[in-house]
This record gives C-alpha cells, sequence and structure tokens, in this order.
C-alpha cells in the first residue's frame, strides 16, 4: 500500500531536513576531511597493488609462524603428503634481533651526550684573569721587579687556557648529567620496550618504524608529608608502529619528505578523556560517540587485516566485537586556503595562516567523516614523529628487504625437502604388502595384519602351481634419508652464508675448528657481529640520530630547569659499540696490566688511574662509581698524604694544599720576575 501526503507536508518534510542540513556542523564534510580520506586511499591502493609490499608483510607472518600460504597448503593437502614446516627464517630471525639487542639494549649506552669541545667563557671569567693579572704585575713592580709585556701576556694566556680547560671540564660534568636526564626520560617514556619491539619488526618486515617522542597527559601519583597527590602531567612516550598500520606518500625516495598516515584505534574512554583537553573538538568528538553508539565505528580497513589479525591471534577488525574506534593520523602538508576553510585565523601568529597558497606541515586527527583536531606540527624540523628504515636498505626507496625475503628461496627449497625426507621416512618405516584379494578365502580379512597369522586362501584359477604369483607378498621401499639430510644440511649451510647469521648465534652445538674453544667461539661471534655492522648503521642513521634529535629540539623549547645547555651534541655510536665492543674491553683490560708499574704509574697520577678502573669497571658490568671513589674524594685523599706525598703533582699540574685558581701560575711568574 502506498502513503499519499499533501503538498503541504511534503514541503513541511523538505523544510525540517533543509534545516537539519543547515544546523549540521560544516566541519563534518569539510575539504579536510575529503582530503584527508582522500590520501589514505591512494597510499593504501599503493600499497596493495602498486607495491606489493602488502603480501610480503603478510608472506613474512607465515614464514615466521612456520605456515603456509593457502594456496601451497591445499596443493600439499591434494597430494596427501607431510605438512612440516622447516622454520629456518625464524632461526635467522631471533639471532639477528638477538645480535642487534646486545648493541643497543646491552649494559652499554649506544649514544651518548657530549659536551661542545670549545666552550665559551663567560665575560666575567675573563675580566677576572685580567684584573689578577694587573694585581700581581702592581704587587710585583711595587716589589722592585721589572715586569715586560711578554710576560704579563704569557701570564694572561696561562690563566685563559686553565680557565678554559675548567670549562671543559665542567661542560663534561654538565653533559654527564644531562645525559642521565635523557636516559631517565626514554626510561619512563617506554623507549627501550617499543625499541626492543621494533628490532624484532626490522628482522622480518620489510621495514620497521618507531615513534615519537610524543607527548601525553598522564596521571602522576606521588606522596607529600605522607599524603598522597594525585594530578595530571604531560610526559613524553615512544613507540613501535606496526607497518600494517603505516601509510606514506608514493613515489618517495626518503621518508623524511613523505606524507604519513597512521592507523590508531580509540576506546570510549580514550574519547571522553581527551574532550576537554586544549585543541580538541569538543563538538565532534560528541558526535563520534553519538555514531559509535548507534553501530559502531570501524573505518579506514585495510586487506590485509583480516589475516594479519589470524597471525598476531587478534579479533578481526572487520568484525568489530570488541567496539574500537578507527581512525587515523595524518601528518603532512596541507593548502592554507584548506585550513583558513576548516577554521584557522589569518595572520603572522605561531598558530595561524600567513599565506593562503603555502602549504603548512599539520597533524590532523580524523575519525570517520570527522576531523576532531587539527594543529600546526610542533617540530621546529618541521617533519613528522616516525623514523623507518630496513634491515637491507634499497637506494631510491624507503622499503627494503629483510631476513624472510633474503630467504624466501631456501625456506621453500628446505620445505620441500623436509617434507620429502618426512614422506620417505613414512612409506620407508616398514614393509609394504601386496595381497591379492581374488585368492583370498571368504571371510579372509586383508586389512588386519598380526604375528602368526594364518591365511587362508584358494587355489590359483590359471593354475600357478609353481608359486610364482603368491597371494600375499612383501617389498621393503627405499630409504633416501640420508641423502634428503645431506640436501637438507646444504641449504641449511646457504642459509648461513646469504642471510649471515651463522647458527652458532643461535647456540647451535655442531661446531667444529675454532668453535670447540672457548676463545675461538668468542672470536666467531665477534665476526657474526661484524655483518650486522650495515643494519646498526642504517639504525643509526634513519632511527637512532633523529630521534634523539627530536628530543634534544623538544627539551630546549619547553624545558625550564637548564637540563641543556644548548651546544652539546648527541652522538649515536650503534656501529661504533657493534664493532669495538669486544675489542676495546680486551685492550682496556690489557692497557690496565701494562701500565701496573711504578714509572706509569707516577705519570698517570692516582686521577688518571682512578680513571682507567672506572672505564674498565663499567665495560664489565660494574657500578664505575661505586668501585672507584669519586674524583672530590681522591682530591681529599691526595690533599691527606693517603695516597700521595706533599709537593707530588696530580695529573692536571696542580699540587695538593694549592688548588685555587691561577696559584701555580702566580708562583711561576714571581719566581720569572725574581
Amino acid at each position: 500500500m502506498l502513503r499519499v501526503i499533501s503538498n503541504e507536508e511534503l514541503d513541511r518534510a523538505e523544510a525540517e531536513a533543509e534545516a537539519e542540513r543547515v544546523a549540521t556542523p560544516v566541519q563534518d564534510h569539510t575539504d579536510l576531511a575529503a582530503y584527508v580520506r582522500q590520501q589514505f586511499e591512494i597510499m593504501r591502493n599503493h600499497r596493495q597493488s602498486g607495491s606489493g609490499w602488502n603480501d610480503r608483510m603478510l608472506r613474512a607472518q607465515r614464514m615466521f609462524n612456520g605456515e603456509y600460504d593457502p594456496q601451497k597448503l591445499h596443493a600439499i593437502r591434494q597430494f596427501g603428503g607431510s605438512e612440516v614446516y622447516a622454520r629456518l627464517v625464524a632461526v635467522k630471525c631471533r639471532g639477528a634481533s638477538s645480535l642487534l639487542r646486545d648493541v643497543y639494549l646491552g649494559s652499554e649506552r649506544s649514544w651518548g651526550v657530549e659536551a661542545t669541545p670549545d666552550p665559551t667563557l663567560p665575560d666575567d671569567v675573563a675580566s677576572t684573569v685580567y684584573e689578577l693579572v694587573e694585581m700581581e704585575v702592581e704587587q710585583l713592580r711595587a716589589q722592585g721587579h721589572q715586569i715586560t709585556s711578554e710576560m704579563v701576556r704569557d701570564r694572561t694566556s696561562m690563566l685563559l687556557d686553565a680557565a678554559r680547560h675548567a670549562a671543559k671540564r665542567k661542560a663534561r660534568t654538565e653533559a654527564e648529567k644531562a645525559q642521565d636526564k635523557l636516559d631517565n626520560m626514554l626510561v619512563e617514556g617506554g623507549f627501550y620496550k617499543a625499541f626492543a619491539e621494533f628490532l624484532v619488526d626490522l628482522t622480518y618486515f620489510p621495514l620497521a618504524c618507531l615513534k615519537g617522542p610524543v607527548v601525553r597527559v598522564v596521571p602522576d601519583v606521588h606522596w607529600e608529608d605522607g599524603q598522597i597527590v594525585q594530578s595530571n602531567r604531560p610526559r613524553l612516550f615512544w613507540e613501535r608502529v606496526s607497518p600494517f598500520d603505516l601509510f606514506f606518500t608514493p613515489g618517495v625516495s626518503d621518508i623524511e619528505d613523505a606524507d604519513i598516515i597512521e592507523r590508531v584505534t580509540f576506546t570510549r574512554a580514550d574519547l571522553n578523556s581527551v574532550m576537554d583537553l586544549p585543541g580538541y573538538d569538543q563538538e565532534a568528538v560528541r558526535r563520534v560517540l553519538t555514531e559509535h553508539g548507534a553501530g559502531g565505528l570501524y573505518d579506514f580497513l585495510d586487506p590485509t587485516d583480516s589475516e594479519r589479525a589470524v597471525h598476531e591471534s587478534r579479533e578481526n577488525p572487520w568484525l568489530n566485537r570488541s567496539n574500537l574506534i578507527h581512525g587515523v593520523e595524518f601528518h603532512g602538508s596541507v593548502q592554507g586556503k584548506m585550513l583558513l576553510d576548516f577554521g584557522f585565523e589569518e595572520g603572522e601568529g605561531e598558530d595561524q595562516i600567513a599565506d593562503p597558497l603555502r602549504d603548512y606541515h599539520v597533524v590532523v586527527w580524523q575519525i570517520g567523516r570527522h576531523v576532531i583536531k587539527v594543529q600546526i606540527s610542533p617540530s621546529p624540523r618541521r617533519r613528522h614523529p616516525y623514523f623507518i628504515t630496513s634491515y637491507e636498505k634499497i637506494p631510491g626507496t624507503p622499503v627494503g628487504n629483510a631476513i624472510p625475503d633474503i630467504l624466501e628461496d631456501l625456506q621453500e627449497a628446505c620445505n620441500a625437502t623436509l617434507r620429502s625426507l618426512i614422506n620417505n621416512l613414512s612409506i620407508s618405516s616398514g614393509p609394504q604388502v601386496v595381497i591379492n584379494t581374488d585368492r583370498l578365502s571368504a571371510g579372509e580379512d586383508p586389512n588386519t595384519m598380526y604375528p602368526w597369522k594364518r591365511w587362508r586362501i584358494k587355489s590359483d584359477p590359471l593354475g600357478n602351481t609353481g608359486g610364482q604369483e603368491r597371494a600375499i607378498d612383501f617389498f621393503q621401499p627405499n630409504s633416501n634419508a640420508q641423502e634428503l639430510l645431506g640436501v637438507y644440511e646444504k641449504f641449511s649451510q646457504m642459509a648461513d652464508e646469504i642471510s649471515a647469521i651463522p647458527r652458532y648465534v643461535t647456540g647451535s652445538e655442531r661446531l667444529g675448528g675454532a668453535g670447540r674453544t672457548a676463545s675461538g667461539l668468542a672470536m666467531l661471534m665477534g665476526n657474526a657481529a661484524k655483518v650486522l655492522q650495515t643494519v646498526a648503521a642504517n639504525i643509526d642513521r634513519d632511527v637512532m640520530n633523529p630521534l634523539l634529535q627530536s628530543l634534544y629540539d623538544m627539551i630546549m623549547l619547553t624545558d625550564e630547569e637548564g637540563i641543556l645547555r644548548g651546544d652539546e651534541a648527541v652522538r649515536v655510536r650503534g656501529v661504533g659499540v657493534a664493532i669495538q665492543k669486544e675489542t676495546d674491553r680486551m685492550r682496556q683490560i690489557e692497557f690496565l696490566q701494562m701500565t701496573a708499574n711504578p714509572i706509569d704509574t707516577q705519570i698517570m697520577g692516582p686521577m688518571g688511574r682512578a680513571e682507567v678502573l672506572r672505564s674498565v669497571s663499567s665495560h664489565l658490568g660494574m657500578d664505575g662509581s661505586r668501585v672507584v671513589p669519586p674524583e672530590d674524594e681522591l682530591r681529599m685523599q691526595m690533599q691527606q698524604g693517603a695516597m700521595q706525598p706533599p709537593g707530588q703533582e696530580g695529573p692536571d699540574g696542580e699540587r695538593p694544599g694549592n688548588d685555587a685558581p691561577g696559584a701555580q701560575e702566580r708562583t711561576a711568574m714571581q719566581g720569572v720576575a725574581g
């Protein structure tokens, strides 16, 4: 039946629909939201069909988990053979990640903060030196000494050099303190946990990504006078980003030049917590929560999501029984006109648009068709916080090769050999039985066999009385186990050479030659570490160095405690640790033994000897500051005569009891003047 309405009712319904459309905020249909979605679709389609590394990532997961792809598994089951998997790639990935963990997550930091080699002297220090020299000149002339301009120049130069030397020592001390504070920030922000996960991704995905620092407001709980104090404070965080959730501009050769889109998931509690934070559009967040309550929000999906969820033992996001809210985080350039249409103000301020035709690096959070937050990128270098590298770099593209890509052919060859071996062992494990059912008596069961069984047979209808054709016959299939084992062993050795991850890295006991002794095995392990120098160089150049530089910039922009001076340099030495870790340790121990004699001890002095002991003990896994007394305590012992006779010079040319700045130089000048 049809419902008939009047023209007045139709006009009223159209007017109500138009009023609802006008009342709907423009933000839901802005060009910015459409632009972000368009960029996501371009990046997703390129990754799926253009580059093909979606399939490579799924294949890598299957190889790591020891699973065949569906087509191969179907063919194996049609044949009816064994489904055993060699898992060669998984062993090599674990070996490579363990070597990298030893380099970057060991007891020794793979990075450090170095003080400037030439710190600038404060103006008051220089003026103090000049005043001191003038005072000394007046005193000497009053005593009747002849003072030349060369003596004054030499004296001034000596005092300035001493001041610079003191400034260098102070800068080194402050750099060490800053390094400890930065390391504490990394620990609190989960950097090392995220970096460990990043190293696992690096070995078996075409690329691995580390994100940070990202500022989040988190609850803080501490105690004051026995009372609990709760507050919210901003903190820096780092996290590993799955390559499946990362999309970037097709065609870029350097990831720094790309626009980045990361798929993110929220819960209702997450959106409730950010609703009242500055920068978020409260109305847009409320509309997201309303739509989610009406039927759920799962958007920005990828064809790999279903199989990926199976490999990672998670729920299929297409089902979304967990009621997660899917969105994207966009980092890239957007034209100023689009930002003005969205609601930004025109002007010269930090968050204003000066030129509508210029592009601005922004961060956009979008859920469905709702943009919940937009901000100009806070990075002074105008780059995104994603740091990407590969196990084996390919020039001209951010996507490289991982161990599954390198060993794919050998993995398939090992699988085929191992399946043939198992099938052959199964067939040749016992005799094959041939039964002529035409000659069995009625009621005789040919499927049951046991010792001393009596077979009842009929005479041969062809009259074969010579026994040439028996009713029951046995034959033994040939066993090719030794030959197949040799083939498998050869393929495994080829995998060792091609992957540069020898089997003794994973603890294999089948070693010969130098590997039979402890020192020889240590030498082989050192050689295995050298093959990862290129990988460590990729990590240092693409991840550690820019990531720590971003942290340095953020601290310099926001810190009010004076953690950094501004003239330090953050040095990453992962490659150096990989190359020289064992070598430096042995050389330091040898140096300690060689200098354990009175002549070298007198040259080095207690301070120099203490520095060597502190360094060696730190490399041996001990706390060097607890093994060797601090410098102030050593100086006190020297002044008391416990370690050094009175009058003997220390390593810096200083004398106990004569530590005042310039005391030695004043004595020398007075001696020359005399």
